[in-house]
C-alpha cells in the first residue's frame, strides 16, 4: 500500500502569495504587467496572490524572470517568511 504525500502546505502558499506582491509591488508592476512580462495570465498572478494557486517550479523560473530578479531570492525571502510566522 502506497502513502500519499500531502503536497498541500497553506502556510507555505500564504507566504509565497505575500512574497510575490511584495516583490511586484516593489518592482512597481500590476498584476497584468508581470502578467505579460513573465507570459502567464493576469489571472493567474491573481490567483497566486491570493493563494488559492501554487506556482510550479517553471512557473516560479517566468515569475522570477519577470520580476527581473533570480528565483534564488524569491526562496529566501519566502523561507525567511515562513520561519519569522512560525
Amino acid at each position: 500500500m502506497r502513502i500519499r504525500m500531502d503536497r498541500s502546505n497553506e502556510q507555505l502558499v500564504i507566504a509565497f502569495a505575500a512574497v510575490l506582491r511584495d516583490f511586484r509591488e516593489r518592482a512597481g508592476l500590476t498584476q497584468e504587467q508581470l502578467a505579460e512580462r513573465a507570459d502567464v495570465s493576469a489571472r493567474f498572478i491573481s490567483l497566486l496572490e491570493t493563494g488559492k494557486r501554487q506556482p510550479s517550479l517553471s512557473a516560479l523560473a517566468a515569475l522570477s524572470d519577470g520580476l527581473g530578479v533570480p528565483m534564488s531570492e524569491i526562496i529566501v525571502a519566502l523561507e525567511t517568511r515562513v520561519t519569522s510566522s512560525a
